[in-house]
């Protein structure tokens, strides 16, 4: 299974020069059909999501974190730090982990 991380420009470099797999999206781009699609993707395994693009993606990144363990989104932050108000990361793996 892959590892594939939907970040901004500036945090993508990390995950490419680590040989990531990224999917860029610019400020005003809708993360949704891209989360949609990694959901769907039986090669992939764990999708790393920068924390303002899930908060963007809204509905459609809680639908899919809530329904599907495969492949896991989580949340991360990205290169100015965490994002305020989103519930940690931690607390998302707990509930999974309780399904």
């Amino acid at each position: 299974m892959k590892i594939v991380a939907v970040t901004d420009p500036d945090t993508a470099l990390a995950f490419r020069l680590a040989g990531i797999e990224t999917y860029t999206l610019k400020e005003n781009d809708d993360p949704g059909p891209i989360l949609k699609g990694l959901s769907r993707d039986a090669e992939t395994g764990l999708v790393l999501v920068t924390e303002r693009l899930a908060k963007r993606a809204g509905e459609v990144f809680e639908q899919i974190t809530e329904e599907k363990n495969i492949p896991l989104f989580i949340e991360i932050p990205d290169t100015k730090g965490p994002a305020k108000k989103r519930k940690r990361t931690v607390e998302k793996m707990a509930a999974i982990l309780g399904r």
